[in-house]
């Protein structure tokens, strides 16, 4: 009975359509207007070649070549925070500029760490760029890391272990870096994306915004601040976790944790989600335990589509 209720829960509150609003794919109404811009999802875990190093990714373009370009968006900002001292506010921000494709798709980028730049690149060059101060970076298509079973999630709970986004691409910004740079071990990290100033879209961990904030207030949620989180979204999260787990002091101590969204991480550690997130977390089945109490154990993906690289940028190659 509560596997029917988390159901029919889930599917008023997303709207769910078989276009992918999983993770954080096409999660608003107003990120579906442009998927360069779109953020799917924010990946932190410490670096598997060189545990003194900490790697991040986040990913833009859900189904990139299919239902968005394979380029980034050169009016817009890309936007990598880290708070490293518990106050849901960036005390360093990383920021990636591209300028128009060329012919051939390529697209220059730089990156910023607080306004200085530290790194300039090539889209499309296949090569990992040092950044000043020490650390790699890279810009590019890839294999879409994600992986889930949406229309047995769709169907019903149905799940048939078929991997929905197999096959599909991703735009993503890679970057690795000294831990040491960071000014500390505890972080909080958050990607966020924005045009002519305004934010555009915002994330954190995996599908806060698709699963425990109704379609109403998704787009005001994306253009929100992690700081703002606890006063503005409270309530909402902590009656969307009630009903999927069926327990209200459960979910008072879910919630406590889940906002404000950030991926928290402790880089000295390399334990994965819900300590960051590494590229093969099952985040899934992680959060369908978390949020039903274990009712709904798995959607039967338990690995990407793709083998992933054993070193930067760790990603796989595209389709």
């Amino acid at each position: 009975m509560r596997i029917l209720h988390f159901f029919t829960f889930m599917v008023l509150t997303l709207g769910v359509a078989p276009t992918a609003r999983a993770a954080d794919h096409l999660d608003s109404p107003l990120v579906q207007g442009d998927g360069r811009l779109d953020i799917n999802d924010v990946y932190a875990f410490q670096s598997p070649t060189n545990p003194a190093n900490v790697v991040f990714v986040v990913t833009v373009n859900p189904a990139a070549g299919v239902i968005s370009p394979t380029t980034f968006a050169p009016m817009g900002k890309y936007q990598l925070n880290i708070d490293n001292n518990g106050n849901a506010r960036a005390d360093i921000v990383y920021e990636f500029a591209f300028t128009a494709p060329a012919a051939n798709n390529s697209q220059q980028f730089t990156v910023r760490r607080n306004n200085a730049l530290v790194a300039r690149g090539t889209t499309g060059s296949n090569v990992a760029i040092r950044s000043a101060g020490g650390g790699m970076v890279r810009c590019d298509l890839f294999d879409d890391p994600f992986y889930f079973d949406l229309n047995g999630f769709n169907n019903g709970f149905q799940f048939t272990g078929s991997d929905f986004f197999q096959g599909f691409n991703t735009s993503a910004m890679v970057i690795e870096l000294p831990r040491s740079t960071l000014g500390g071990n505890n972080l909080g990290i958050w990607a966020r994306t924005e045009v002519g100033g305004m934010q555009f879209d915002r994330k954190g961990r995996p599908a806060i915004n698709t699963a425990l904030i109704p379609s109403s207030l998704k787009d005001a949620f994306n253009i929100g601040i992690p700081a703002n989180d606890v006063a503005n979204f409270r309530p909402t999260v902590l009656a969307s976790v009630t009903a999927l787990s069926g327990d209200a002091n459960y979910a008072a101590g879910v919630t406590g944790v889940l906002l404000p969204d950030l991926l928290t991480i402790d880089t000295s550690s390399n334990a994965g989600f819900l300590n960051g997130r590494g590229l093969s977390d099952d985040v899934i089945d992680a959060e369908l335990n978390l949020l039903t109490l274990g009712v709904v154990a798995t959607d039967g993906v338990n690995a990407n589509d793709k083998v992933f690289s054993a070193s930067f940028p760790y990603l796989a190659v595209p389709h």
